[in-house]
């Protein structure tokens, strides 16, 4: 993988023996990574996996623990985890084989515990059986409704889990699944403190449009069980949120409906061909007001980044939009990651796009409470090369932000008023080092972790927020920008002023404020170059055979005066530019060739410079097509350059 060579990121890979769909971080980044793909229901001898990464190490990945799935179904779509004291209840989106689906029975939600293996420096008291970990199934559940088609295609496209919140009262959450290929599509909204959620658990069924399905979704926590669920189709984006009593499983959903709140526009008006709108790929919310979504532009034209705000009622509003390179002709895949806010609920947030070209683009924008705006999208990194297969899946870590040392107690004193020293030394004024990760995973089998450092926005606050893009360093590269654009603006007009006017006479503009002596000094090399000039033009001049008697006038009115004449010269001359000819007549056609050595009879002349000739004596209204080449052939024709030519080299040889 290229990286830039003044990036602080760093990266470690590996190779699993399937190919990757899912990827999933420890809710609470205690290095581990869950990953999921394989063959699916296929002879083909490739297995369908779980595996579970250990990624502690910066610098290395390692395979903890890996579970072999029945080759006789799907492979893994989709995953999301809950945190548990001794690892993960994990989510696994799994279609059941064709032939259970078939009879009407496709069990496509997994679910699976996963027990860590403690770390070397962590085991002491454990027994033998523990020492490993493992990864076991704990149930099935199909939470979709029985499809009606002759032959059930209908597998778990999308699968979605609220975000972890760290409280002291626990972090209840909900999930999300979505159908893929289903003759009616919907999404299932579920309780998911359950591991296998019943009928019960499950919050809403949204039916969606005939002929449409959900491309991705996303869930936000505004308030504590509180819930509100962004899904995108092809064309459309919706909103729905949900107060939910997780003791009573009774919810309060508002609106009533999922709304629409942005339906993505045609190109032109006149023309409502859908395929020439773009289509949405990814969404995520940046904050429980806003989104981000990704789209491809039609026929693999290019992809852009959009953020839209949300309202309580009515559309919402296209804030930002973001068009990603050019040789990103569509992307695949979208992740976010909110770092922490300060006390005015200021943050920044990363995200990273898959392109195509299978690099990774990383953005940051800053996002400002007080006005609920965002800056405009900042690319952080290009990450180039990634994987040598298309990506598939990319995820970030959630960050959580660090706990600080309480602040030091003050100063008490003795009896006598002496200061008494702390009984500890004072903390430190940061925790240690913080940093986010970035999973993408690869039809090719492989996993990339890149890993992505923070630091706080002020180093002596330690209460301070932290970014990923210090505004420093985007000013310095702003400030770089002006500066270069600038300078290209102050050189063309230097060019510019030399060549037309001078400097020394300058009366207004930039350049009048210089002193005098040093305008002229300024002056010298055009002065010089302009010598140059005049002395050629005064060589050339001077060259041009005027000691004979000339006559000039009408090509026409000397044609029927002196075309039949062999000793006069008839001469056409080319002044130097696009329009301008001269005619002479000279008495002495043998002394003038003698002089102009460049002059051509009509018949010398090669097809090319034939039809230059005529189009020139056209533009001049020295000619017509309808007079006929014969009245050229007693004519002599005198290219201006050619004899300029001849003239330079003379003088420059003097």
């Amino acid at each position: 993988m290229a990286l830039r060579s003044t990036s602080k990121v760093s990266f470690a890979k590996t190779t699993l023996s399937y190919p990757l769909f899912a990827a999933e971080f420890d809710p609470y980044n205690r290095g581990y990574l869950v990953v999921g793909g394989g063959g699916g229901e296929s002879k083909t001898g490739v297995p369908n996996q779980i595996s579970v990464l250990d990624i502690s190490n910066r610098a290395a990945i390692a395979t903890a623990l890996e579970l072999d799935l029945s080759r006789d179904e799907d492979s893994v779509q989709s995953l999301g985890s809950l945190a548990t004291k001794d690892g993960l209840i994990t989510f696994a989106g799994i279609n059941s084989s064709q032939a259970d689906q078939n009879a009407g029975k496709n069990e496509h939600l997994r679910t699976f515990e996963v027990k860590y293996p403690p770390r070397k420096r962590q085991r002491t008291d454990i027994s033998d059986g523990d020492e490993k970990g493992k990864i076991e199934g704990m149930g099935k559940r199909s939470l979709f409704k029985r499809s009606t088609a002759p032959k059930s295609e209908t597998y778990q496209r999308g699968l979605r889990l609220s975000p972890a919140q760290k409280r002291e009262s626990g972090s209840k959450r909900i999930g999300a699944v979505a159908t893929g290929m289903a003759k009616d599509s919907e999404i299932v909204v579920f309780d998911a403190t359950s591991a296998t959620p019943q009928d019960a658990d499950i919050i809403t069924r949204i039916d969606l449009p005939e002929g449409d399905e959900a491309a991705d979704m996303d869930i936000a926590e505004p308030d504590t069980s509180e819930f509100s669920l962004a899904y995108c189709t092809d064309y459309d984006i919706y909103e729905q949120t949900y107060k939910y009593d997780f003791t009573a499983k009774e919810a309060e959903k508002t609106p009533k409906g999922p709304r629409r709140v942005h339906q993505m526009p045609y190109p032109d008006a006149a023309n409502a061909n859908p395929k020439s709108r773009s289509k949405f790929r990814c969404i995520r919310f940046l904050n429980s007001q806003n989104l981000v979504t990704l789209s491809n532009k039609p026929n693999k034209s290019g992809a852009e980044l959009r953020i839209f705000h949300l309202y309580p009622t009515g559309p919402a509003t296209l804030l930002l939009t973001k068009s990603l390179p050019s040789r990103i002709k569509s992307a695949a895949s979208m992740d976010v990651c909110a770092l922490d806010a300060d006390k005015s609920g200021n943050q920044q947030v990363a995200i990273a796009v898959a392109g195509s070209d299978i690099s990774i683009e990383i953005y940051v924008t800053n996002y400002q409470r007080a006005t609920d705006t965002f800056s405009p999208f900042r690319s952080y990194v290009t990450l180039r090369d990634v994987h040598q297969h298309q990506m598939t899946k990319l995820c970030f870590s959630p960050f959580h932000s660090p706990s600080r040392a309480p602040d030091p107690e003050p100063a008490s004193t003795g009896p006598n008023g002496e200061p008494i020293p702390p009984k500890e030394p004072q903390p430190a004024m940061h925790p240690g080092p913080q940093y986010i990760r970035l999973a993408s995973v690869s039809y090719g089998n492989t996993v990339v972790v890149d890993t992505l450092p923070l630091s706080p926005l002020e180093p002596q606050n330690k209460h301070s927020r932290y970014v990923l893009s210090h505004p420093s360093d985007e000013r310095f590269t702003t400030v770089a920008y002006i500066a270069v654009i600038t300078m290209i603006v102050l050189v063309t007009a230097f060019l510019l002023q030399s060549v037309l006017t001078g400097f020394s006479e300058s009366e207004s503009g930039p350049f009048s404020l210089l002193p005098q002596n040093f305008r002229h000094f300024l002056d010298k090399p055009a002065n010089a170059a302009r010598g140059v000039q005049y002395e050629l033009a005064s060589k050339v001049e001077s060259a041009v055979p005027s000691n004979l008697p000339v006559v000039k006038a009408r090509l026409r009115d000397l044609l029927a005066t002196h075309g039949g004449s062999e000793s006069k010269a008839l001469v056409v001359r080319d002044g130097g530019d696009s329009t301008s000819l001269s005619v002479d007549v000279h008495p002495d056609r043998e002394a003038y060739l003698k002089q102009d050595t460049a002059a051509m009879h009509w018949d010398q002349l090669s097809r090319e410079q034939q039809a230059g000739w005529k189009a020139k004596l056209v533009q001049a209204g020295e000619w017509t097509v309808e007079e006929g080449e014969t009245v050229l052939k007693g004519v002599l024709f005198s290219g201006y350059a050619g004899m300029v030519g001849q003239v330079a080299a003379q003088a420059l040889g003097a």
